[in-house]
């Protein structure tokens, strides 16, 4: 019983939590993950009102805080100033979004450059590893903060208030919260996982129909120029093989 207590609790954080994050939950996806019925999981969801544990959005608020003085003496967009120098990146956060510039590229990022494969089944394979690695990394992260003491924080952020009095703020997260957003990153990881499964599958078939093709064309080419007769083998007998699916 206190097993299937915690499926439920499980799948209860999960839709809050994903749904907090404006994203849309598959009911029946999410119950065939957690081996649970789909329409008990929906009567569920409905009678301990799910939606409404959901907390709204934060409000913001434009412009900066009372008392901020960051933008004193400095030149507004209309009358801007030279700006940071060509190539500069200090608003940066990660290299995910970076414009790439190859003239400013390390030699050992030139040469991972080059490596990079272009052939389609190569260039799947190259990206299944590195989504499997990533994978690894994500839920390694996940089960580490799982195990945290209980009321645990992390430093997030910091940032520096300058004024009469200045000021550092610090923004901190929770295991729990930070847990949340790497099963994020886990459920579009392990989404890309199967779609490239699913394209080396078709890959695999369109190689294996090909392959057979070819065959029956040596044997009608063979059979016309007289050259040999294949015995108990008809061109047909191979355009008839089906390819079977791997499910």
């Amino acid at each position: 019983m206190a097993e299937r207590a915690n499926v439920w609790e499980t799948a209860r954080v999960e839709y809050i939590a994903r749904r907090a994050n404006d994203e849309k939950v598959n009911l029946k996806e999410l119950s065939e993950r957690l081996g649970v019925k789909y329409q008990t999981l929906r009567n569920r969801k409905n009678r301990e009102k799910w939606d409404e544990a959901v907390p709204p959005p934060p409000k913001k608020k434009r412009g900066g805080q009372p008392g901020n003085t960051n933008s004193k003496g400095k030149k507004n967009a209309a009358g801007s100033h030279r700006g940071a120098p060509p190539g500069n990146k200090n608003a940066e956060k990660d290299g995910a979004y970076s414009t790439v510039l190859f003239d400013k590229l390390t030699d050992e990022e030139k040469k991972l450059v080059e490596k990079t494969p272009l052939e389609v089944r190569a260039a799947l394979e190259h990206e299944m590893k590195i989504l499997k690695f990533r994978e690894h990394k994500i839920i390694s992260r996940i089960t580490e903060y799982e195990q945290a003491e209980e009321g645990a924080v992390y430093l997030s952020a910091m940032t520096e208030i300058r004024g009469k009095n200045s000021t550092t703020m610090r923004f901190s997260d929770s295991a729990f919260k930070r847990i949340q957003s790497l099963q994020e990153a886990l459920y579009k990881v392990q989404g890309r996982i199967a779609k490239i499964t699913d394209s080396l599958r078709v890959l695999d078939e369109s190689a294996t129909r090909f392959e057979l093709e070819r065959q029956r064309l040596d044997i009608l080419r063979m059979r016309a120029a007289n050259s040999v007769d294949v015995d108990g083998v008809e061109p047909d007998d191979l355009t008839g093989v089906e390819v079977e699916d791997e499910k």
